[in-house]
């Protein structure tokens, strides 16, 4: 299946660029170009069906952030890549608080691009090499700490325990339930919280619960 991909930048020789570089990537094929985010709106309100969207911060009418923001909460099957001459901290974390599942700069090589176009596809988050590391770090967190509400009541009541050092044995027979099912929701609290270790979901707990 092909890469479906729409770009969206206000300078048109950067996407005569993007398009050239794409062009050579069998698997990925451009399906629309936008000027501006209402541009890319009405791209989608006319039925095109883009895998990823590449936008732009600074662009006019609607910038990259609003429309990340639109296309998170309306097309959530729809991916956004930042593209952007900027990297500092305060431009990479609106966007990723707006909902853009990856963030590069205009400087990007063209391996990297595709890359981060082949993660994002993946269900992964993509940050180019120029980002500040710290800002890679405090963004999982603040993914990992959000997923503190899909977690349910006896999920929570059971990490709890973890914290107190109870074994499967010992919470089964506090709760009542069969060391088969504890060990179940154990694994799905490691899942949903991408915490591999007991020792990270402890202070994962103490932090956030």
């Amino acid at each position: 299946m092909r890469i479906k991909v729409i770009i969206a930048d206000d300078h048109q020789l950067f996407i005569d660029g993007l398009n050239s570089i794409l062009a050579k990537a069998l698997e990925i094929e451009t399906i629309g170009e936008a000027n501006n985010g209402v541009e890319v709106l009405k791209l989608l309100e006319n039925g095109l069906s883009p895998n990823i969207i590449l936008t732009d911060i600074r662009m006019p009418v609607l910038d990259g952030v609003s429309l990340t923001k639109t296309i998170t909460k309306d097309y959530p099957n729809i991916k956004v890549l930042a593209l952007s001459m900027f990297d500092q901290i305060p431009d990479v974390i609106e966007m990723l608080d707006a909902g853009a599942k990856g963030y590069v700069t205009k400087n990007v090589e063209k391996t990297e691009l595709i890359s981060a176009i082949h993660t994002l596809m993946k269900g992964d988050y993509f940050f180019s090499d120029t980002i500040p590391k710290e800002i890679e770090n405090w963004f999982r967190q603040e993914k990992i700490a959000s997923t503190a509400s899909y977690l349910t009541k006896r999920e929570k009541e059971i990490l709890q325990l973890i914290v107190k050092g109870r074994t499967s044995l010992e919470m089964a027979n506090q709760l009542n339930l069969s060391k088969y099912t504890i060990d179940t929701h154990r694994k799905n609290i490691h899942k949903k919280l991408g915490i591999k270790s007991n020792t990270g979901l402890v202070n994962y707990a103490l932090k956030h619960l």
